[in-house]
């Protein structure tokens, strides 16, 4: 029988912007290694307090934390915005960063002073990072756009933990912002970077934003095959599709295995870090009955064949992730 704490993880998705050893302790108990995510967050330290912390971790126990680096976009009209991006950027990976993490305020937030237009990903502005990326073969992991949710009027989210979150954060809530642009247009300037650039090794966080359909997420894995996500903070929603058809979403991780990592989206939260790696290991290892917040009742777990499991839970992440020092 398979053990949660001697099977292998990478979490290809945490967040810890402040040292706490509790993380090393979980790390250490259950054979995991944590890649520290910097992100261009309003919510976040800055990117140098980030990276340090993620350094931090690296240095007290190597074999157990990564880290992806990031980049702000405080001063992008400035013409030294690029160059001192590249600086920054080149030193991370020379410092271990293992990928680039691109945010949302890029397509929801940032507006271009010459028209008061939304800045999006796929603006040529973007191009010589791109091209800078793809030829050096770093990994990218991009959290554009949100939930097809965000969109819509709380009365017709799918997801309990949606409603719950936007209606306490209105000001996050696109459909209370028709200026943001639609989830649709989110989604169409994330594919444009899949086709312009098939070298570039992409990783959709959140399930790429497309965690409502497992079909549309099909769809591309399909037609890209330098597309990948990670499942933070969004498996409740192939969850919730699992219900009325199980074996569609049971198959669905065993057809794309080689494109699927694991990831709790573990904010300076041990306690939810904990709570996703049990339930989580419940699902896709049982087919007994599962509880979750983001589905209403219980439903089953999907059971999933062990080569299945090591490829979702470590091997995707050890090829996708190159820089990965993996001796847990």
């Amino acid at each position: 029988m398979l053990k949660l704490e001697n099977f292998p993880k990478i979490d290809a998705h945490f967040h810890s912007t402040f040292y706490d050893p509790v993380y090393e302790k979980i790390a250490k108990d259950y054979h995991i290694k944590y890649i520290n995510i910097n992100t261009n967050a309003g919510v976040f330290p800055d990117m140098e307090v980030q990276e340090n912390v993620a350094l931090t971790y690296i240095k007290k126990a190597p074999a157990h934390f990564a880290y992806i680096a990031s980049f702000e976009m405080q001063g992008w009209e400035n013409p030294n915005w690029y160059p001192n991006v590249l600086e920054r950027l080149k030193k991370s990976i020379n410092q271990g960063a293992v990928g680039v993490k691109i945010w949302k305020n890029i397509g929801m937030e940032i507006l271009k002073p010459n028209d008061q237009s939304f800045l999006m990903i796929d603006d040529p502005f973007f191009d010589s990072l791109f091209v800078y990326l793809s030829e050096n073969k770093i990994p990218v992991l991009t959290h554009l756009g949100e939930p097809k949710n965000c969109w819509l009027p709380i009365e017709e989210m799918t997801s309990e933990r949606n409603k719950a979150y936007y209606i306490k954060n209105p000001e996050f809530h696109a459909y209370l912002h028709p200026e943001i642009p639609s989830y649709e247009r989110q989604i169409e300037a994330r594919d444009y970077l899949l086709t312009k650039y098939p070298d570039l090794t992409l990783i959709g966080a959140h399930l790429g934003s497309l965690e409502w359909s497992y079909g549309e997420l099909a769809k591309r894995f399909d037609q890209h095959a330098n597309f990948y996500v990670d499942l933070s903070s969004r498996l409740g929603h192939l969850q919730m599709q699992s219900v009325h058809d199980y074996e569609g979403v049971r198959n669905f991780f065993i057809k794309y295995a080689d494109r699927i990592l694991y990831g709790t989206d573990a904010y300076n939260n041990p306690e939810k870090l904990m709570s996703s790696l049990i339930n989580d290991w419940n699902y896709f290892t049982t087919n007994k009955g599962c509880e979750y917040t983001e589905v209403n009742g219980a439903f089953m777990g999907i059971d999933l064949p062990e080569e299945v499991l090591y490829k979702l839970y470590y091997a995707n992440a050890l090829r996708i992730y190159t820089g990965l020092n993996v001796e847990i």
